[in-house]
C-alpha cells in the first residue's frame, strides 16, 4: 500500500469571515453595567474601609494612589467591557457552533456538533430582569464550557439548546454511541 498525502486548496477552504454572525442582544450591555455598578460599588466600600480603619492610607500620596487605581480599574473595565461587548456575535452552521468575542484579542471559538456532550442554559437575576440567558456548550474534552454565549434572549437560548441538541442525537447514534 503506498502513502499518500495530496495538497489541499485552500480556495476550497471553508472561510469563517463568510458567515452571517448574528449579535448578541443590546440589553446584555445594560446587565454587565449593572454587574460593574454592583462589583465596584462593593469595592469602592473596600476602600473607603480600608482608608478608614489604615490611617497610613489617608496620607495624600497614598490617598490619591489609591482613589487613582479604583478610577483606572473602573474606566478599563468599562471600556475594555464595551468595546469586547461590541465584538460579541454567534453562528450556528450544519455542523458547528461559532462564537465571536474580544476587542483587543479577539477570539473566534468553533465547536463541532459532534463534540458538545450537552448545553445548558442559565439565567442570573439580572438577566432575567431583561429575559437574558446564557448559552454553555460542553464537550468532553473539557470541564468547563467550549462556548459560553452571554446575552441571549431567554427564548433564543432555549431554542438553540434544542437545535444542538437535536443534531448531536443524531451524531451519537450515528457513531454507536448511546
Amino acid at each position: 500500500m503506498e502513502f499518500t498525502n495530496p495538497q489541499i486548496s485552500t480556495d476550497n477552504i471553508p472561510r469563517a469571515s463568510d458567515v452571517q454572525f448574528t449579535p448578541i442582544e443590546p440589553d446584555y450591555l445594560k446587565t454587565l453595567r449593572i454587574s460593574w455598578a454592583i462589583l465596584f460599588g462593593m469595592l469602592l466600600l473596600m476602600v473607603i474601609a480600608a482608608i478608614y480603619f489604615i490611617p497610613a492610607l489617608r496620607k495624600p500620596l497614598s490617598l490619591t494612589i489609591t482613589i487613582a487605581t479604583y478610577l483606572m480599574l473602573l474606566l478599563l473595565t468599562v471600556v475594555l467591557g464595551t468595546g469586547s461587548f461590541r465584538r460579541k456575535s454567534y453562528a450556528v452552521r450544519e455542523h458547528d457552533v461559532l462564537y465571536r468575542t474580544g476587542w483587543i484579542k479577539r477570539e473566534l471559538h468553533i465547536v463541532p456538533f459532534s463534540r458538545i456532550q450537552h448545553a445548558v442554559v442559565n439565567s442570573g437575576p439580572i438577566d432575567r430582569q431583561y429575559g437574558l440567558a446564557t448559552l454553555a456548550l460542553h464537550t468532553a474534552a473539557s470541564d468547563m464550557s467550549d462556548i459560553t454565549i452571554h446575552g441571549l434572549r431567554h427564548e433564543d437560548a432555549e431554542g438553540l439548546k434544542e437545535l444542538i441538541i437535536s443534531k448531536i442525537k443524531p451524531l451519537q447514534t450515528d457513531e454507536g454511541v448511546e
